[in-house]
């Protein structure tokens, strides 16, 4: 088992999957509690229009696709506000359109992209020492963003209509929430892949909230999950010689599984 910490791809794969596993529940928690789980997914699947502008205009795919995810990100924000139209149905128009524009584009690329297939299914194990640094400077900017607007944050999450007779910017709080949601959901598109980054950010929180007593316990159980699935997936991937992002995220669901029997044994 510590035979394989001597290899320098595995160090980094370890390094980011633990910063990952720890970071995306802290946020999941909220996404859990909010209902915006259908967010993250069609902000993931902006990465396909955003691979594809990055293919075609030659630039580098990481700046792009963050990007263009900020600014599906501020479309949404703008079309809830202009409309009485349901959330999840603009979410609905979101995906569609950010998924069929990608396809589209990807479809007049010439040749093989294999870069492509990283982000739509994850190589950890690929990262270089560079990635990692990002993958570190991404998840303190988020934990200390997440700090600074944690008692806001839980405000709105709990009763919005109080936090705005509280003074709260409501609307504020929700656009930087929902920006940040989106920078982190796109970094980790190259680590865990898009099919998979939704599923590790609400897994852990999901099977904290079957646990936890409290909200405060349910943001430290969910970072713990979290941080443990992401080590004994990867681990689980090297012995079984599989996927390690969905070695992850199938060791976070089998956490999830578990506490719906613990929930239901108490």
């Amino acid at each position: 088992m510590m035979e394989i910490l001597q290899y320098p791809f595995f160090q980094r794969a370890l390094i980011a999957s633990i910063l990952l596993g720890f970071s995306l529940p802290l946020i999941g928690v909220f996404v859990v509690t909010r209902r915006l789980s259908f967010f993250s997914e069609a902000v993931a699947h902006s990465a396909f229009t955003g691979l594809a502008i990055s293919a075609l205009l030659m630039t580098p795919a990481m700046p792009t696709v963050i990007a263009f995810a900020v600014l599906v990100t501020l479309a949404i924000v703008f079309t809830l506000h202009r409309t009485e139209i349901p959330t999840d149905t603009v979410l609905g128009v979101y995906l569609a359109l950010c998924a069929g524009s990608g396809i589209l584009l990807l479809g007049m690329l010439q040749g093989y992209q294999p870069g492509l297939f990283q982000f739509l299914f994850g190589d950890i194990l690929a990262l270089a020492w560079q990635d990692v640094w990002l993958v570190v400077v991404m998840c303190a900017g988020s934990a200390l963003a997440m700090l600074l607007m944690w008692n806001a944050l839980l405000r709105v999450s709990v009763h919005r209509e109080m936090a705005l007779a509280m003074g709260t910017s409501v609307a504020r709080v929700d656009l930087l929430f929902l920006l940040l949601l989106a920078v982190m959901v796109t970094l980790s598109l190259k680590l865990i892949g898009i099919v998979l980054v939704t599923a590790m950010l609400l897994l852990p929180a999901a099977a904290a909230r079957n646990l936890a007593r409290s909200f405060r316990g349910m943001a430290i159980l969910a970072c713990v999950i979290g941080g443990v699935s992401s080590v004994l997936g990867l681990y689980a991937s090297y012995w079984f010689g599989t996927a390690s992002g969905a070695a992850i995220v199938l060791t976070a669901a089998i956490v999830f599984v578990l506490s719906l029997v613990l929930r239901r044994a108490t």
